[in-house]
């Protein structure tokens, strides 16, 4: 269920089916990519199932390396997936959207994946995209397990597998929307204090330092899935350990898909399990 234009809107179509009948009709909307900011894989999982109701659909990871496709980017129909960090804007979606070619009648939409409430992360997204002459024309929100394993452990098993299954019913909701071209739609989850506090919260967010608590135990086999992951090239393996740059996103990638949960934070992650996406390998992260 999404809110669109005041009015909140059930899908009663197959919406795989119902996108690829609006592209034969509408084939302006052939250009499409959606750029995509993951450390677990919750943003990768929504926006391949985004991709995959639509035709001709292009997947791109928001890394520093890719910061050049933002400057060239040359589609007409640009999604925009990342999840909420602080109540806010993770800094890396930050830099690349301000760095973002944006046609001023292109359609643009986005979804922020997040535990409970995205703060000002949507807020943020629009006056980001107003700024480039654009308009955002969708945003949604989606919520998935929490994992910020430096402060909790995941969620139950019960409780991601209710998340999951919502967030593949909420997909097909989004693509009739994206589809049919629907704009002024906003669904933003979340308490009122949590979107006020957003703007104040997000500010102080600073991760390039936090890089400096993590360590790697004696488990460490120096297979460096963690550097390859790592979307800011924030890890170099030293001696077949990883040593932090103090450039890092805090998306925590490097202690999401360590295959032997060998890197920590501090002492509290020690004995918290670890998340990833089931749907999601860790090859899809590399590259």
């Amino acid at each position: 269920m999404v809110e669109v234009n005041g009015e909140l809107r059930y899908n009663p179509f197959n919406g795989k089916e119902y996108y690829q009948e609006q592209l034969r009709k509408k084939e302006e909307i052939m250009n499409t990519v959606i750029y995509y900011f993951t450390g677990s894989g919750n943003s990768l999982k929504v926006a391949r199932d985004l991709a995959e109701k639509m035709s001709h659909t292009k997947l791109v990871r928001i890394t520093s390396k890719n910061m050049i496709l933002a400057e060239n980017n040359q589609y007409d129909h640009v999604g925009i997936v990342f999840p909420v960090y602080y109540y806010g804007l993770p800094v890396l979606v930050r830099r690349f959207v301000q760095k973002l070619k944006l046609d001023p009648e292109a359609y643009v939409y986005t979804a922020a994946t997040c535990g409970g409430s995205v703060g000002a992360a949507l807020k943020q997204m629009k006056a980001l995209v107003e700024n480039k002459g654009a308009t955002l024309s969708a945003a949604f929100s989606v919520v998935m397990p929490d994992n910020y394993q430096v402060m909790y452990s995941p969620p139950p098993r019960e409780k991601q597998q209710r998340l999951f299954v919502q967030e593949e019913k909420q997909a097909d909701e989004m693509a009739v929307v994206i589809a049919s071209g629907e704009k002024n739609v906003w669904d933003e989850k979340g308490t009122v204090a949590a979107k006020l506090m957003g703007n104040i919260l997000s500010r102080t967010f600073q991760p390039e330092e936090k890089d400096k608590h993590f360590w790697a135990d004696e488990k460490c086999n120096g297979c460096g899935i963690c550097a390859r992951v790592c979307p800011n090239e924030n890890i170099m393996m030293v001696n077949q350990k990883p040593q932090w740059l103090h450039k890092c996103e805090h998306c925590l990638a490097c202690m999401h898909w360590c295959p032997q949960q060998a890197l920590q934070y501090k002492k509290g992650t020690v004995k918290r399990e670890r998340y990833h996406h089931p749907d999601v390998q860790v090859t899809d992260l590399m590259g």
